[in-house]
């Protein structure tokens, strides 16, 4: 993909082989040295590196070469995530049969193995399968590492390397002088790399879990469209007054307004409900929708690029390439620090040792070398770099396929510390979609009330129309001098008759209908509360929270809502600009905020709070303030979110603290030198895996 920008260019390219924060760090620091390159950002949570260039003095696939000698590989959009999974898994099941099998060899020597027949056939082969490990599975990343080296960069390639290569020559040495002590190197050298490559497979794993969840976003649109000439074309040709045809259980193309006929449609994506929703001439549809059993003739309203789905998909793109702070320290210290000083310490453990040996009147030096060794790869960070994103993209994956999307990238900071909860009504506490909940009036006033509201396509007159249809009721079509009146309500003619069907004032009605001026029938109006959502709010006052209810709509309506919710504190006939004030006021008085609204008349109120969640219910989401996007409208995901806020926000420092514990307990015993070799490996092994054990129980305990 490429955007040109004030006569540069911004390429997005899919890099396979990065592992851990240590391998992003890598590809951007040596990218940002290119000349021409002004700006790298990596996304390891995807594998995407979005690099701006000038192409006057870098070429895209000099670009990509560079990442390539970095010891990484570009790969084409379509096939990364599988193409990543599958050759991490063949790396990572070869380097580690290699490993076992070695394992395997000292522990047992030749024993098990009646093809090795002395002990110098067991040397041989032992390096045999050390070399393949290092010097043909590994090859790429020392090839990535000696690189870096040339460009001045210490990563966790160069201390890979540095441990590996050092390991694999000390295990020789032993070998050659008939030192079983130092033959065990090998058997280090070669976990190294298997534990590398490991650390590749998980992140392709988890990466492969994002990549399926954000597909399954844009596989809910159609590739094409039958246009009403019966030429089919792909939906990225579509443009705003296209119609097209929609057959029963295809899928809605792009947004847009039924021009002709029926048909009741699934809105799942948008709503979160698996009811069917009946759509005639004048609605809209959302594109990506499913069409039930009749045809639809839609006029397409927005084009591809800015359709409902383009910019939920917008969206994902632009969450993945946020970091929050705590990751974008934790990324810059491990970066910065940890290479330089775990290099440092090695040496000044093999110095030390050797000074020291020199002072008693000994040769200490080897002793420093197996000591400095072990330190290096005790310190190699591999789960110290896969800590933080393992989590990360744990989380990402599961809120993306519950139908949450974070805008903002410390909200898992900001969310522990929520003490309210601030609910709009309308299409939050609420479905959004007004019913019918009392008729007062004869049954000519219903019939003349249904045919003047079915000319017009507000929410109160559809709900007007269909209460009257499912009592059998038949529209008359002729309706003279038909007008809608924003605010008030709609007029017309019906032979002799005028009827006006509008909204009531200072009344406990809703709508009131007027025949030739004189009142002669009521309706009800009310709004659906969201199914189960007692129970959530229930396990939210559980959790200390208090709830709240700010809305618009009139107080016996906003009362009988908190009462049947059973929320005691509520607000109603409120303007944007009160709700605003409420919102200070809590504020002021030490309240940590957590607002959950439309995005619509409450965006000032959102941008005041703390935490604020929009419902994505086809408002402009692109656009809003929110921290959270609520794709699916489930507002049960989102309360579970709430419930496990603190957990969510221990959940990527405990795996950090994880990682370091084991760095802290033998890097000084190495030093000292009371860390064995059996020990150091079993360090080595626990360090990632616990890691990654311990990210998938976090994901598997906070249920949303």
């Amino acid at each position: 993909m490429t955007e040109e920008q004030n006569h540069r260019k911004i390429e997005r390219f899919y890099v396979g082989g990065m592992a851990c924060a240590f391998c992003a760090s890598t590809i951007e620091k040596g990218l940002k040295k290119v000349n021409g390159v002004k700006e790298v950002k990596v996304v390891l949570e995807s594998g995407e590196v979005f690099v701006k260039y000038d192409p006057s003095l870098v070429s895209t696939e000099a670009i990509k070469k560079e990442v390539e000698k970095l010891g990484y590989y570009v790969s084409d959009k379509s096939q990364y995530s599988n193409e990543l999974l599958k050759d991490s898994r063949k790396r990572s099941i070869i380097s580690w049969s290699l490993t076992t099998f070695l394992g395997l060899l000292f522990f047992f020597e030749f024993k098990l193995f009646p093809i090795i027949t002395n002990f110098n056939e067991f040397y041989i082969f032992s390096i045999l399968l050390t070399s393949l490990n290092l010097f043909y599975i590994a090859l790429p990343i020392y090839k990535g590492a000696l690189y870096a080296i040339r460009k001045g960069i210490l990563n966790e390639h160069v201390l890979y390397g540095v441990a590996g290569i050092s390991s694999y020559v000390l295990g020789i040495i032993g070998i050659l002088n008939f030192n079983v002590n130092l033959v065990g190197f090998l058997f280090i050298s070669s976990l190294l790399t298997s534990l590398h490559l490991s650390a590749g497979w998980m992140g392709a794993v988890l990466n492969n879990k994002v990549e399926k969840a954000f597909h399954k976003i844009i596989e809910l649109r159609p590739p094409y469209a039958h246009l009403i000439n019966g030429v089919d074309v792909p939906i990225t040709k579509l443009k705003k007054g296209d119609v097209v045809i929609v057959k029963p259980g295809e899928k809605i193309p792009l947004d847009g307004i039924v021009i002709d006929g029926e048909s009741e449609v699934s809105e799942a994506i948008i709503t979160g409900e698996s009811e069917l929703i009946l759509k005639r001439k004048g609605d809209m549809v959302i594109g990506g929708s499913t069409n039930g059993s009749g045809y639809l003739k839609v006029r397409i309203t927005e084009d591809y690029d800015n359709s409902y789905l383009s910019r939920i998909i917008g969206l994902v793109n632009n969450s993945k390439q946020k970091k929050s702070a705590t990751l974008t320290f934790f990324d810059k210290v491990i970066d910065r620090i940890w290479v330089p000083l775990a290099l440092a310490i090695s040496i000044f453990t093999v110095i030390s040792w050797g000074i020291y040996g020199i002072l008693i009147g000994e040769n200490l030096w080897l002793y420093g070398i197996i000591n400095g060794l072990l330190v290096s790869a005790i310190a190699y960070p591999c789960a110290i770099g896969f800590s933080s994103p393992s989590v990360a993209l744990s989380l990402y994956e599961k809120m993306l396929r519950k139908g949450m999307i974070i805008k903002n990238s410390n909200v898992y900071e900001k969310i522990k510390d929520i003490n309210i909860v601030i609910f709009d009504k309308t299409g939050t506490l609420t479905y959004g979609i007004p019913i019918v909940t009392r008729f007062i009036g004869d049954s000519i006033s219903l019939i003349y009330a249904a045919s003047v509201e079915a000319l017009s396509s507000h929410p109160i007159a559809k709900a007007i129309v269909r209460y009257a249809k499912e009592r059998g009721v038949k529209i008359i079509d002729e309706v003279r001098d038909f007008e809608e009146i924003p605010g008030v309500g709609v007029r017309g003619r019906i032979g002799d008759n005028f009827i006006e069907v509008k909204k009531a004032r200072n009344s406990n009605s809703d709508i009131i209908v007027y025949i030739n001026g004189k009142p002669k029938a009521t309706f009800n109006i009310s709004d659906v509360p969201r199914a189960n959502l007692k129970d959530h709010l229930k396990e939210l006052k559980n959790e200390g929270l208090e709830l709240v209810i700010l809305s618009g709509d009139r107080e016996d309506k906003v009362k009988e809502l908190a009462k049947d919710l059973d929320i005691q504190e509520y607000y109603s006939s409120l303007s944007p600009e009160d709700k605003v004030k409420i919102i200070e006021n809590f504020k002021q008085n030490g309240k940590k905020c957590l607002m959950i609204g439309d995005g619509v008349n409450d965006a000032g109120a959102l941008a005041l709070a703390d935490v604020s969640v929009v419902m994505g219910n086809g408002v402009d989401i692109s656009k809003n303030v929110a921290d959270i996007i609520l794709v699916s409208n489930d507002i049960g995901t989102l309360l579970g979110l709430i419930i496990n806020r603190k957990r969510l926000s221990y959940a990527i420092p405990s795996n950090i603290i994880l990682a370091l514990t084991y760095n802290g307990i033998g890097i000084p015993l190495a030093v000292i030198g009371i860390l064995s070799m059996n020990l150091a490996m079993i360090i080595m092994i626990l360090s990632l895996f616990s890691v990654f054990i311990n990210s998938r129980i976090f994901t598997k305990i906070i249920r949303f």
